[in-house]
């Protein structure tokens, strides 16, 4: 545990709360939900009222999730005591949950992100957990509640899911000692990892192969980019969470340094997944374009149309793998 991060006041707040409500981030991950699931079970092993929310609700991907189930993606209360909020330091990501959190007196900010505001009466924020699940494993320590087969499959879920099955430079001495101590308390990472990595539905599937059939480079191979269109998820009646992953396979190009994945959503806003090696940091771009994230890992939107928003992007890349 890191002993700079104010724990101990997190303790006290989450000790003197009795009606909680926390938020996942729009779009949510494995980190946000699994990092909110866990806390809540945590919550109410101490007898606490524990709602938490999500915007988007849970991707498909996701529901076998413990806990899910309780995820609500409004409320109508506002009596809440103190709000949490995960994997976000800002509340411009956390959509239609941004009223309830704002309503409680007490607020904690529990992330891992560089860049992302400055949420939160405490903050329990460190760019070098390679996961919210990180920060959260050690609150759930902090405040003494023996993690539970589900508390735990839900933190190695977040774990597994911001380090891409331990494969991520984020990854730490510390990330495999907790993974560990979520092994002994039932988590299975196998089960997690074939759920999570291996059961995609045959939309997903197919985006995939639209996302490849669009696939183009610049700068000497340096920059991967592809797209999927808004004609793309018509016709293959797809989701926007069915794109989970696809940047991953554009940075795999051999020659590439940075590996960018553009999305036409239905509701025609251009969003921007940004995948880089070691050596650049996509979190400067994704900042430009008023997004942000990790050096290796970050993202960004763009109003349409698609082919201006692929130019501005990969051309600001390109400027400044030629600059450095």
């Amino acid at each position: 545990m890191n002993q700079n991060l104010p724990y101990a006041d997190a303790v006290r707040a989450i000790r003197a709360a009795n009606r909680i409500v926390l938020a996942s981030h729009v779009n949510p991950d494995g980190d946000t939900l699994g990092s909110s699931l866990a806390l809540a079970f945590a919550l109410r092993s101490l007898g606490k009222m524990a709602i938490p929310l999500s915007h988007d609700g849970v991707p498909e991907i996701l529901k076998w999730m413990p806990g899910v189930e309780t995820v609500e993606t409004e409320t109508s209360l506002r009596d809440f005591d103190l709000a949490i909020v995960c994997d976000t330091g800002t509340t411009d990501r956390i959509g239609q949950s941004k009223e309830a959190i704002l309503s409680a007196p007490v607020s904690i900010c529990i992330d891992h992100h560089v860049t992302e505001g400055e949420f939160g009466q405490i903050r329990i924020v460190d760019s070098k957990s390679s996961s919210t699940g990180e920060l959260m494993f050690d609150l759930i320590q902090a405040l003494e509640v023996e993690l539970t087969p589900d508390m735990a499959n839900c933190l190695l879920c977040a774990i597994i899911t911001d380090t891409g099955s331990f494969r991520y430079m984020n990854v730490t001495p510390r990330t495999f000692e907790i993974a560990a101590a979520l092994m002994s308390a039932g988590a299975s990472p196998a089960e997690i990892s074939e759920l999570v990595f291996e059961n995609r539905s045959l939309a997903s599937v197919k985006l995939l192969g639209r996302a490849l059939e669009s696939l183009k480079t610049a700068a000497d191979g340096r920059v991967a980019w592809a797209h999927v269109s808004a004609k793309d998820f018509e016709e293959l009646n797809a989701t926007d969470e069915e794109t989970e992953g696809i940047v991953n396979h554009v940075r795999a190009v051999r020659t590439a340094h940075v590996g960018v994945l553009f999305r036409e959503t239905p509701n025609k806003k251009i969003r921007i997944s940004l995948r880089s090696r070691p050596g650049f940091d996509v979190n400067q771009v994704a900042n430009m374009f008023g997004g942000g994230g990790h050096h290796l890992a970050a993202g960004c939107s763009q109003e349409p149309p698609l082919e201006t928003a692929e130019e501005t992007v990969i051309a600001e890349i390109v400027r400044r793998l030629e600059a450095s």
